[in-house]
């Protein structure tokens, strides 16, 4: 896999040489579309770039909500209006 670095937009992407071989090519310049803007481009597969990868993109995870304490009153409540909709 090499790391390549799209000239349009800037992100850098791996790309495996498998695509590459069938990839229209002069030397080491192979013609590939870029994933992030959808930009086609010349790109040189044999120098890998040495920045990180920002595509795609990371997934970024939810904040864990902080659970406070139930009363024994608050957890009746729930449960009764839980059971409304339960079916028998």
């Amino acid at each position: 896999m090499a790391k390549l670095k799209c000239k349009k937009c800037g992100s850098v992407f791996e790309k495996g040489l498998g695509s590459a071989v069938l990839a229209p090519h002069v030397g080491p310049y192979h013609h590939f579309r870029c994933p992030a803007c959808g930009k086609s481009s010349w790109f040189n597969v044999y120098s890998s770039v040495n920045d990180p990868i920002t595509y795609p993109p990371q997934e970024t995870k939810p904040e864990a909500k902080i659970q406070t304490e139930e009363t024994e009153e608050e957890r009746e409540k729930r449960r009764i209006e839980e059971s409304k909709y339960e079916r028998s």
